[in-house]
């Protein structure tokens, strides 16, 4: 722990020594959410819109005099809801539908190289790597079959749900001089790498009124769209 402590408190002082501008960014923002499940899980979920929140700062460190490339590491917190409706045959062959909700809670570390365009009023597109952490959440099961039953628990992250994930981000925006600092606007797209679930099953009835289970197994990757409003204050 000490060496590591030491080695980033070196990489800070040199990146300190060679940038030309520090700025830092609160920043606020909405994202959608939805997970790239595979053809077995897809012929029998429909996925809807469930938005949710994001929230963080980061630190924008020029490494030219004319800020064109900028290093961007951040923290951040991003609400990841779901929905999916599970479509399903009872009895008499009318359909079912069973409801399926998960709102997990993470945090995020981006490290982002930005390359900024214009004078005055700037744009921007960036790129880079993020590692996610599951701090917990929640999810819920609706169904109108009384042999399947309904709940709301806490998310298993020791069975049920992967607890990390990997991330590229790619995105882009516009930087407007305010006062002594810039008004941010930023859009981002996250292609996740890693799935969701651990091991995952559909409860369902089929087509002869008979309880039935699908193991769809792990899948789920992440695919998140966040767009955000940013103020960035200069540190030096």
């Amino acid at each position: 722990m000490i060496k590591k402590t030491v080695l980033l408190s070196l990489l800070l002082i040199n990146l300190r020594c060679f940038a030309q501008d520090i700025y830092i960014i609160p920043q606020v923002g909405l994202n959608a959410n939805t997970y790239d499940f595979d053809e077995t899980s897809s012929n029998l979920s429909n996925q809807r819109f469930s938005p949710g929140v994001s929230a963080g700062v980061g630190l924008n460190i020029a490494l030219n005099e004319l800020r064109t490339f900028i290093l961007q590491p951040e923290i951040n917190y991003s609400m990841r809801n779901n929905r999916t409706d599970h479509i399903s045959s009872g009895n008499g062959n009318e359909a079912l539908t069973i409801k399926q909700k998960s709102m997990l809670h993470y945090l995020e570390i981006p490290l982002l190289a930005r390359f900024d365009f214009g004078i005055g009023t700037r744009y921007y597109f960036n790129i880079g790597p993020s590692f996610s952490y599951a701090l917990g959440g929640r999810e819920k099961l609706e169904s109108d079959e009384p042999r399947i039953d309904s709940y709301s628990r806490s998310a298993d992250f020791d069975n049920r749900f992967n607890r990390t994930d990997w991330s590229a981000l790619i995105g882009g925006g516009f930087e407007f001089p305010f006062n002594d600092g810039f008004l941010v606007l930023d859009a981002r797209f996250a292609w996740g790498f890693k799935t969701l679930y651990k091991s995952r099953e559909i409860e369902r009835i089929d087509s002869n009124g008979n309880l039935t289970a699908t193991n769809v197994g792990p899948e789920g990757k992440n695919r998140i769209f966040t767009l955000s409003i940013g103020y960035a204050l200069p540190l030096n």
